[in-house]
């Protein structure tokens, strides 16, 4: 009952507000700022286009992943191919088909490398920076984990 009669009391005291009041124009743009004045009905203030625009997304994290995720796939490749070449398999199902010859092999490989950078790309236009670098870490630790698993298992022609 306390909380309909507050209610009904906000609702009679914004009912005695002018148009002149509410309207976003009511302050001159001087006053506020050009960019203030802009994104005056921004949802949340903190979120405008032109942070937006300001983002970049190629940080010193950003750079430092990438680089370690292609050198994890470099690696990967490498170990991958010496076993291949040696008599040996390939141990990860999913990566088996691609893996019979080299150029498809490297093909392949790229292809996911950008498919991921392009994933972190994304993600951090919507504002999920952390998001995207944990798909570049986990590009680099699954392929990490593949290279190393590929030199434990390895024949015994390298």
């Amino acid at each position: 009952m306390k909380l309909l009669v507050a209610i009904l009391a906000l609702a009679a005291t914004a009912g005695n507000l002018s148009a002149q009041e509410v309207r976003a124009d009511a302050i001159p743009a001087p006053d506020m700022g050009a960019t203030e004045a802009h994104y005056a009905f921004a949802v949340r203030p903190d979120v405008t286009k032109k942070d937006m625009s300001a983002s970049r997304f190629w940080t010193a994290p950003t750079i430092a992943l990438v680089a370690l995720d292609g050198a994890a796939k470099a690696l990967d490749c490498y170990a991958t191919r010496k076993n291949i070449d040696g008599g040996g398999v390939e141990y990860d199902p999913l990566a088996r088909p691609f893996v019979h010859t080299a150029g498809v092999q490297v093909a392949s490989m790229a292809a996911l490398f950008g498919a991921e950078i392009i994933g972190a790309y994304l993600l951090h236009r919507r504002r999920h920076e952390l998001l995207g670098h944990a798909v570049l870490a986990g590009g680099a630790l699954m392929n990490g984990l593949g290279a190393t698993f590929s030199v434990k298992h390895r024949v015994a022609d390298w």
